[in-house]
């Protein structure tokens, strides 16, 4: 009987040897996503990554519409300065015209008196 005792010694000591072991394999694999959990996981942070390119594209391309739409409002409002100078200089011109007719009859009044 006592190798009796010795074999179930010996056998619990294996099974206790085995469970432990079985049971820090099993530690390993859940603390060890596998392969397809980190592709699946990879796969996932590309999309969101291209999420948000694509909104900052979106974003770039408001932006540049957005100043587009100002350089065509500041060649609208040049142009009509350029008209506005352009008239100016007409009636400056006109007013200058004017202004020499009336100094030459002023200058002939005194000249020539009547």
């Amino acid at each position: 009987m006592a190798e009796r005792g010795q074999v179930g010694e010996r056998l619990a000591t294996m099974l206790q040897h085995a469970a432990e072991s079985t049971e820090g394999q099993t530690e390993v694999t859940l603390r060890t996503p596998n392969a397809h959990d980190e592709a699946t996981k990879a796969q996932r942070e590309a999309i969101e990554v291209q999420r948000k390119a694509a909104e900052a594209e979106t974003k770039a391309a408001e932006a540049s519409m957005a100043s587009a739409k100002a350089a065509e409002r500041a060649a609208i409002a040049a142009d009509r300065n350029a008209k506005y100078m352009l008239w100016s200089v007409i009636l400056a011109s006109l007013s200058a015209a004017a202004s020499a007719v009336s100094a030459y009859y002023s200058y002939w009044s005194a000249v020539n008196p009547r």
